[in-house]
């Protein structure tokens, strides 16, 4: 959502165009610092105090970003404030297959799918919305609102689903754990495939607020026409 007002971010702080897909490559970069430990902790210390505090952190980062004087620190922020995603991936999907029935389980596994393919077109759009009538700092505001929102929520409704609560954090365990998961070839080639079907859209929306004819001079536009295919065809799989 922050993608379309980076152009706003860098030119308060004086900085150049090149920052602008960096943003959300720092974002992303903190959405995978910490999943590898997440799901083991909240095994053995619990799921809600974990998400609980990963919500938290989510708040306090995107409010620290208002406090901010360089462009480094911006994207420092950025980094932090991904770390968020890591409770959602590592915590708040198993949270969901262990509370809910089979069937529940898919539809609400679905729901969020669906949710997930469309915020990344849906963002940026209302974040140029939003750019045309308030400062930058007001979508991190917003973020830190909903966020909070959402810890009440899971403050009040979420339950406690570990299974392997009290069982001792050790890199002994932690080992056990992922040599099991990797072992399964048929969860790694699903993972990967994900991850690289998602590559178009991210990088066209990290790319797309620059100007196109100063990004793309030295290459011609229908080139630059092309590569939007797989865009266009990840919005619309028909």
């Amino acid at each position: 959502m922050i993608q379309p007002g980076m152009l706003a971010v860098v030119a308060d702080f004086n900085a150049g165009e090149e920052w602008v897909p960096t943003s959300m490559t720092a974002y992303l970069a903190g959405g995978i610092f910490l999943q590898w430990l997440l799901g083991p902790l909240s095994d053995r210390r619990g799921r809600r105090p974990v998400m609980l505090a990963g919500v938290a952190f989510f708040i306090v980062s995107c409010l620290a970003i208002l406090l901010v004087t360089t462009i480094e620190q911006f994207i420092a922020m950025r980094f932090l404030q991904g770390i968020g995603l890591c409770f959602i991936g590592a915590v708040g999907y198993a949270t969901i297959q262990e509370s809910f029935e089979e069937a529940v389980c898919i539809k609400i596994t679905a729901l969020m799918a669906n949710v997930a393919l469309i915020a990344p077109l849906l963002g940026p759009l209302a974040g140029a919305a939003l750019i045309h009538v308030a400062p930058w700092q007001s979508m991190f505001v917003l973020f830190a609102a909903l966020a909070a929102i959402a810890f009440y929520g899971l403050w009040k409704a979420m339950p406690e689903t570990a299974t392997l609560q009290g069982e001792a954090f050790s890199a002994a365990n932690l080992w056990r754990d992922y040599r099991q998961v990797l072992g399964n070839r048929r969860f790694l080639c699903g993972a990967l495939a994900i991850g690289f079907a998602s590559l178009p859209l991210l990088a066209w929306i990290a790319q797309s607020p620059g100007d196109p004819d100063q990004r793309w001079s030295r290459c011609r536009r229908w080139i630059y026409g092309l590569l939007q295919i797989p865009v266009v065809r990840r919005a619309d799989p028909r």
